[in-house]
């Protein structure tokens, strides 16, 4: 074996139909047919001199050397990509990108950004937090160039990829394995998201835990300060069942109420101009994904 008869492509290839089990998705992938990812398999088997896959009639499965094989390329792949990454024009490119997300959210999407501050070092990324209102008004005006969130109402010329969908949860004061009804658990007093939000008009019906108007409505900006209410003995909450996933403090409990209660869409809105910046491109991808 000569490691000049290597290439990054057969080992991607490999790769990937190793983590797949397929070449259909490596062919879709790698822009390829599936019959030139079999050939980079056949030629990289013959040139190790070891066979990588059992090929079943729908199915390919690693053998020990392939699992072997997949086990060490794995972090030479990664540092490769970012090798070429931090190599690669991106790092010239300066400028800003403007960020707005509803307050509940920061913490789903913030992390997705986390590749971003190696790979476009001298691009400023300005985050703001907007009612869902605020953040379409400036998305169409070109003050931002993206939002996310929950927005009930797409605007003509915008473009929305969905990255998530919650259902919503009520969180209240009570004793470990009980299962109370959405009616027992909200007698006198609910904690909601604002007035005029999308997600209050949403479930604003749902139920029947506002229809009577017997209840005070306490009125919370964020699921987490909810959370905070609730513990200090303020009422029980209506959060999004996706935001207080394992946050819940000890002491209160949570009764998810479902996809037939209500659900909303965490999504990511933007301009079809975003794709023309690699700095744009690369964040759209990185929170789309």
């Amino acid at each position: 074996m000569r490691l000049e008869d290597l290439d990054f492509g057969k080992l991607r290839a490999f790769q990937i139909v190793a983590d797949q089990g397929n070449l259909r998705a490596a062919a879709i992938k790698l822009r390829l047919t599936p019959s030139a990812i079999s050939a980079k398999l056949g030629r990289l088997e013959e040139i190790l001199g070891v066979r990588l896959f059992e090929r079943g009639p729908k199915s390919l499965t690693l053998t020990p050397a392939g699992q072997r094989l997949r086990a060490e390329i794995a972090p030479i792949i990664d540092m490769t990509e970012q090798a070429m990454g931090r190599v690669a024009s991106n790092a010239d490119e300066a400028g800003s990108v403007s960020i707005a997300v509803g307050g509940d959210y920061v913490w789903y999407f913030v992390p997705r950004l986390n590749q971003f501050w190696t790979r476009f070092p001298n691009v400023q990324v300005n985050m703001r937090v907007y009612r869902s209102s605020q953040a379409l008004a400036a998305l169409e005006r070109g003050d931002i160039d993206f939002c996310m969130g929950f927005y009930a109402r797409i605007p003509p010329g915008l473009r929305a990829t969905q990255v998530a969908r919650t259902p919503f949860s009520l969180i209240y004061q009570g004793e470990s394995g009980a299962r109370p009804s959405p009616s027992e658990i909200v007698r006198d007093r609910l904690i909601v998201a604002p007035r005029g939000s999308a997600t209050r008009r949403l479930v604003q019906e749902a139920q029947g835990l506002f229809a009577d108007g017997k209840r005070t409505l306490v009125e919370c900006p964020t699921c987490q300060s909810a959370l905070e209410l609730v513990d200090r003995g303020a009422g029980p909450a209506l959060v999004h069942t996706i935001c207080v996933a394992g946050r819940v403090p000890r002491g209160l409990q949570q009764l998810d109420l479902g996809e037939e209660f209500a659900s909303i869409p965490f999504m990511v809105l933007y301009r079809p101009t975003v794709t023309e910046r690699p700095a744009t491109r690369f964040i759209l991808e990185q929170l789309t994904s």
